[in-house]
């Protein structure tokens, strides 16, 4: 298989202090149990890290309970980012479990909405219409081309 899910000794976060309680909680990357980079992604918490061609795939949340967001972020070799998303909605609360590799481009995962999302990542970047090609729950930003592509069919939380 071409995907490999990354243990804490591969891949790991380590938080960084933030300006005021408004930013986005984020975190340097360590790498290899031991360097800390100066390479810095949204979130706190790791909740998985995929190795696949020499890129890395994290999920990450912010570690605020009832306002989960699910960062999905994309890296090459060095670390830079290179497609982001991010998974979820005001209120809503997830929790990310059930990560499985489907085949060697593609992973599932549960989030939000009790539902199966998928991530399938792409040899090459495609074509992409911002705020019309993505399920409900999934917004990315402003971008023409993306290097992964994200399906699930959110069903609607209820209270209680």
């Amino acid at each position: 298989m071409t995907i490999k899910i990354l243990d804490e000794e591969e891949l790991a976060l380590d938080p960084v202090q933030s300006g005021s309680e408004t930013d986005i909680p984020r975190s340097k990357i360590i790498i290899a149990n031991k360097k800390v980079t100066d390479k810095i992604v949204d979130g706190v918490v790791l909740e998985a890290a995929i190795g696949w061609h020499g890129y890395y795939l994290l999920f990450t949340t912010n570690d605020v309970p009832y306002e989960e967001m699910l960062n999905i972020q994309l890296l090459d070799k060095n670390l830079k980012l290179i497609d982001s998303a991010v998974l979820g909605a005001i209120y809503s609360t997830g929790s990310f479990s059930s990560l499985n590799i489907i085949d060697a481009n593609t992973i599932s995962f549960q989030f939000i909405g009790d539902t199966d999302w998928t991530i399938e990542l792409l040899q090459k970047p495609i074509f992409s219409i911002p705020f019309f090609t993505e399920p409900k729950g999934v917004s990315r930003k402003l971008r023409f081309s993306k290097h992964f592509t994200i399906s699930g069919k959110p069903r609607p939380q209820t209270a209680g």
